[in-house]
This record gives structure tokens, sequence and C-alpha cells, in this order.
């Protein structure tokens, strides 16, 4: 007999699995990948695939059965996690006789594959925010999405946190909602791998091949994970072309320019070349302005203004960045106690102790000085030359106050890594750049433009927290820069042998005392 109470199982277990794994995950693999059903007061699970019944028994098991625990309120269930046929047909429930009961047959069950939830799991286009840096990459998201006006193929590249997923999933959101009729595939190419090893396991290729395929709209993010993935990039290639010559359309997210992927092949290389090609920029500081307001207007956060200001001025990394600063602050404020309003002090206190227990690697001087050189547009020979240009000076300030910042290196250090005989320039000049950020001053920094100091030392201490010891990359890619730089990248790392030896010669004295 089926009661109310059946017919509501499905749906508690299917909540209290979002409670324990997320929404969206919840989403993707017992949504999209699988059904879940009550049967006989047992929990039945059912994967398209065998791919996503491993997939689901081995990191899914114990909250399933937690789950199943909590909502059927008894021990003795069995969890099964069966493979279903690769047609979405369903089968018709078997007619009823004069000797059988209608109430035995079981109801319809739902079809195999919703997009629904998955749909509503992506960002919108509309929650993009739109700056300087990222407008060109938005307008295109946005054409591609409406139109067919620019080409069949989109790449967008940029660095982690500054929008390619938020607009690829805005793509494909925006027309699978406008156009219900077509097929909108979006995945990630770890899952395009994983899929396609799995396929050819179980000797499933065509059936995958049909699901990538047969598209009206083909979304891959994060294409840099098919690097040295030979056979991957093959298939992964061949999906293109077919999914191009059917007259569809191809949108790819990638962290760096497709030329600047290494291991990727240069077949592939040529077919993203070949549609239209855009960069996301690391968002400025009106633009991440702009996204602290919206980030804390869509979760009901009440941040001062200069509040605002200052989590924009720390969080230089991009939307992901600015979202950590701000989960971190509602939980500081709802554990403390804190005002309504979040204040500036808070975020200082909270940004202070955040940096000062951040570990990692130690941060080389050479690095330091190739980092400023490559965002100034300053040789590195210039650092320890007697050239007085204001670029090459302001050059040699911010190496002397990132030193301070990120290392442990005293002034006299710093002066002899920068070939100088005196140190007092030396902390005249990371003087003059703390009274530049104090006073909210504005320089031209070459490469990098004309922007605000405090801008810029923000900007220059991400990139050596995340990429501490960038002097080899780029040691590799500019070796003809680096040859002509010795006598200042000499002087710079062998600072500490000569700190080392000085200090054996003050602990001697100090015995013989």
């Amino acid at each position: 007999m089926v009661t109310e109470r059946t017919l509501e199982l499905p749906s508690r277990i299917r909540s209290l699995l979002g409670e324990r794994l997320g929404n969206r995950r919840a989403d993707m693999w017992f949504d999209s990948a699988s059904t879940v059903s009550v049967e006989g007061g047992k929990l039945a699970v059912e994967a398209e695939s065998s791919y996503a019944a491993d997939w689901i028994r081995k990191n899914f098991g114990g909250d399933l059965r937690a789950v199943s625990q909590e909502a059927l309120g008894r021990d003795d269930f069995e969890l099964r996690v069966k493979e279903t046929p690769s047609t979405h047909i369903i089968d018709a429930p078997p007619r009823s006789t004069a000797n059988s009961d209608p109430s035995d047959n079981p109801p319809l069950r739902a079809p195999l594959r919703t997009h629904h939830r998955t749909t509503e799991a992506w960002r919108r286009l509309e929650d993009f925010v739109v700056g300087p840096s990222n407008k060109m990459a938005f307008e295109s998201a946005l054409n591609f999405a409406t139109t067919h006006s620019i080409g069949n193929c989109l790449v967008i590249h940029g660095s982690c946190g500054v929008g390619k997923t938020h607009l690829l999933q805005g793509l494909c959101r925006r027309r699978r909602e406008s156009r219900t009729q077509q097929r909108v595939r979006y995945v990630t190419a770890e899952q395009f791998t994983n899929e396609y090893i799995q396929s050819v396991r179980n000797g499933t290729i065509d059936a995958f091949r049909a699901r990538v395929r047969r598209v009206d709209v083909l979304a891959i993010d994060d294409v840099h994970f098919l690097a040295g993935k030979t056979a991957t990039q093959n298939e992964f290639l061949h999906t293109l072309d077919a999914v191009q010559l059917a007259g569809s359309q191809v949108v790819l997210a990638t962290d760096e320019h497709p030329h600047l992927v290494r291991r990727l092949s240069q077949s592939l290389v040529s077919r993203m070349l070949a549609g239209m090609v855009v960069r996301v920029e690391a968002p400025d500081l009106s633009l991440r302005n702009a996204l602290v307001k919206s980030i804390a207007l869509g979760r009901s956060i009440a941040l001062s203004q200069e509040a605002i200001q200052a989590i924009a001025l720390r969080c230089v990394g991009g939307a992901r960045e600015i979202e950590g600063a701000i989960s971190s602050l509602q939980a500081l404020q709802s554990t403390q106690e804190q005002p309504s309003e979040i204040s500036c002090a808070m975020v200082d206190s909270l940004l202070r102790h955040e940096k000062a227990t951040a570990g990692g690697i130690p941060v080389r001087i050479c690095a330091i000085m190739n980092l400023v050189c490559l965002t100034t547009g300053v040789e590195v020979e210039q650092l320890a030359g007697q050239n007085r240009h204001r670029r090459v000076a302001l050059a040699r300030a911010l190496v002397a106050w990132l030193a301070r910042q990120h290392t442990s290196m005293s002034f006299p250090e710093i002066a002899r890594a920068l070939g100088r005989n005196s140190h007092s320039s030396v902390h005249a000049s990371s003087v003059k750049i703390d009274s530049l950020i104090k006073s909210n001053e504005s320089v031209d920094a070459g490469a990098a433009g004309t922007c605000l100091v405090v801008e810029l030392t923000s900007r220059l201490s991400h990139a050596l927290r995340n990429s501490p010891n960038m002097n080899s990359r780029n040691s590799a890619n500019n070796s003809a820069s680096n040859s002509a730089s010795n006598s200042a990248s000499n002087s710079a790392s062998n600072y500490s042998g000569n700190s080392q030896r000085g200090g054996q010669r003050n602990a001697v004295r100090a015995n013989r005392r």
C-alpha cells in the first residue's frame, strides 16, 4: 500500500543529501547522474553508468547510509547502487489483471535525466559584475548566448578567480532558459577525462561520444587540465571537430592563453585559436569595490564604506578571495556578537591575523627583484646601477619595501642585494613607499600603468605569496635578460652566504669574550 509518507520519502532523502553534501554536489550526482527511490522500506539508487555507480559507492556510501537511517528510521535496509540501461525510456508498469491489486504496481518514476536542478545551480549572467577588465569577455559570452554572429567557438582565458566559470555557466544557463529545445552541456575538463577513461574501460565509447557530441552548445571548463594527456587530447580534438562540423557551438575556458598552456598538442591549440579568444584581466580596484558590494548585498551583510574599501584593497586575487574574506567576516560577526555593520577595524583585524598565520615557501630577494622588474618594465641590472630615472627609483623602492614585508632581511642586507654601499637610501625608499600608501598617492609604474601605490603593492604581495619562486620561471623564459643582469643577480643570491659568514665571526668573538 502506497502511503503519503512513502511518496514523500525520496524528496526527504534528497533534501538530507543536499544538507550533507551541498546542493551542487547533490544535484550533480543524485539528479543528473542517478535517481533516488525507496522500495520496500529500503533505499535504492539507480545510476546511469558504471562510472557514476562506482563513484557514488566509493564517495557517498557512508552519507547514503546515514541519510537512509535518518529518513527511514530503521536499520534493516539494504543500500543498492545499480546501473540502469543507457536509454532514457521509462518502462511501463505491468498491466493490472483480475487477480492483481492495482496498488501492488509501483508508481511511475521520474525521468532519469532532469536538467532543472542543474540549471538552477549554474550562475547567472545577470549577476556578473562588469568592469573594464572583463567587459569584452562578458559581451562576447552574452553575444554567444543570444546569437550566432561571432562564430561557433569562444575561448575565455585568465587567471584563477576572475570569473571564467561564471561566464561559462551563465552562458549555458541563458541558452537553456531561452531555447528550451536545445541541448546544452557544461562539464569540466576533469569530468570529460574521467568519463572518457571510464567509457574506454567499459566499452561504452559510443554512448560517451553521443553524450558530448550531439549537443547544440558544448562548454568545457579548465581546458588546461588536459595538458600532457595525449589520448584525452586526441578525443577532445575529434569532439571539437564533430561539434563544429554539426553547426553547434563550443565554449572553452582555460587559465592561460592557448599558446602558453604547456604540453597541449599543436592541433588542439590551432583549433582553439581559430575561434574568438578573449582574456579576462584581474579586477582593478573599482571593480573589486563593486564585487564586495554585490557579494555583501547577496548575503544581506552590512558593510561600512571603509570596510568595503579595506576588503577591496587587500583582496586583489579576484572574486573568490573576496567571497572568502566576506565569509570569514560573517562568521566572526556571528560568533563574537559584533555590531550589525562590519567595520573597517574588523576587516583589518581579520586580514592581519590571516597574514600572520599564513605559511608557505620563504620569499627570496631574487623573486622580488624579478617580479618588480617584470611589473614596472625595468631591467634587473638597472637596479644595481647608478640610473636615477624615476621609474628605476620606484622599482628600487618597491624591492626594498617588499623585502622588508616578505623576508627577514635587514636594510644593510637589502642594500647589498641591490648593489648599494650604504643602506640609508634603501631605508629612505622604503619609508617613502609607506608614506605614499598612507596618502593614497598614484604613481606611473611603467608597464603596469598609472595606479595607486597601495594597489600596486597589494598586487605584488599577492603575486609573491602565490608564486614566491617565480624567478625560476622568469629565468627560463627570459634567459637573455637574466644573462645581462648577472651582477645584480649574483649580489642578490650571495647575500645569505655573506650574512652567514658574518654571523659565524660574531659567534667566535662572543665565545672568546
